[in-house]
C-alpha cells in the first residue's frame, strides 16, 4: 500500500505562564507571544514532510516498527495522512501491538477532519464491530460522508443499508439512487445490483384485465451485500 502525504494541519497548543523555552533568544523574543515562540521551535513543513516520507520508505522496506515510529509523532501533530497510516498500522498489528481502538481512535480524528480514506475505514470499523460495538447507524453516517465525496464503495455500500434497512430507516428509493451513483463510475457490484432489482419492480398495472397474464415482474433478488474492499483506504 503506498501512503499519500497530506496537508499538515497545526495541532492547538495550550500553554502556561512562566515556561522557559529553551534556544530561544529571549532578548530578541521581547514583545512576542508565548505562542509565537512555541511555532518558532516547531518542525517546519518541509521537516514535516521530510520526516512523513522517511516513515514510507521504511513501511515500503517493510520496516513497520520504524513507520510506526516515524509516523506517530506526526500524527499526534494532527497531521490528516500519519493519523491515517497510524491507524492502519494499529488495525493490522503491524509494527505495533494491534490496537483496533486506537486505530479507531486516529481514523475518526482523520475522519472528521477531512480525510476521505478515513472516513472509509472509520465506517468499515463501525460496521464491523472493530474496536467499538457494531454500530450500523454510524457506519451508516461515514458512509454517507465518504459516498458524498465520491468514493464509489462507500455510494454502494450506503445503497446496501438504504436496501436493507441496517443503520437507516429502509428506503429502495434511496437504495438505487446511491447504486445509480455507484454504477456510473463502473462499480460492478453497483452495476450488478442495478440489473436485479430493476427488473423485480412493479411495472404499469394493466388496462384490460385479458393483459394481466402479461403483467409480470422478475422474482426479488438475493439480500444485497456488502463491498468489503480489499484495501479500505483509498
Amino acid at each position: 500500500m503506498r501512503f499519500v502525504r497530506s496537508t499538515l494541519f497545526a495541532a492547538s497548543l495550550f500553554v502556561g505562564l512562566g515556561i522557559a523555552l529553551p534556544g530561544i533568544d529571549t532578548a530578541a523574543a521581547q514583545g512576542a507571544s508565548v505562542r509565537d515562540l512555541l511555532e518558532q521551535e516547531r518542525p517546519s513543513s518541509a521537516e514535516n514532510a521530510a520526516r512523513f516520507n522517511e516513515g514510507v520508505a521504511a513501511y515500503d522496506a517493510g520496516d513497520f516498527t520504524r513507520a510506526f515510529n516515524v509516523w506517530l509523532p506526526i500524527a499526534q501533530e494532527n497531521d490528516l495522512a500519519a493519523m491515517r497510516n497510524v491507524a492502519i498500522l494499529l488495525r493490522e498489528g503491524k509494527g505495533v501491538e494491534k490496537d483496533a481502538q486506537r486505530a479507531l481512535y486516529f481514523f475518526e480524528r482523520a475522519g472528521r477532519a477531512g480525510l476521505v480514506s478515513a472516513q472509509v475505514n472509520t465506517a468499515f470499523m463501525y460496521l464491523n464491530g472493530e474496536g467499538t460495538a457494531q454500530d450500523y447507524k454510524t457506519a451508516s453516517f461515514w458512509f454517507h460522508a465518504a459516498a458524498v465525496a465520491g468514493v464509489p464503495a462507500a455510494r454502494y455500500n450506503l445503497g446496501v443499508l438504504y436496501e436493507r434497512g441496517l443503520g437507516v430507516e429502509q428506503d429502495p428509493a434511496r437504495a438505487l439512487a446511491w447504486y445509480a451513483l455507484a454504477a456510473q463510475t463502473g462499480h460492478e457490484l453497483a452495476l450488478k445490483r442495478l440489473t436485479e432489482l430493476v427488473p423485480s419492480l412493479p411495472g404499469p398495472e394493466p388496462q384490460k384485465e385479458e393483459d394481466r397474464a402479461a403483467s409480470i415482474t422478475a422474482p426479488p433478488p438475493a439480500e444485497a451485500r456488502i463491498d468489503t474492499m480489499k484495501n479500505p483506504a483509498p
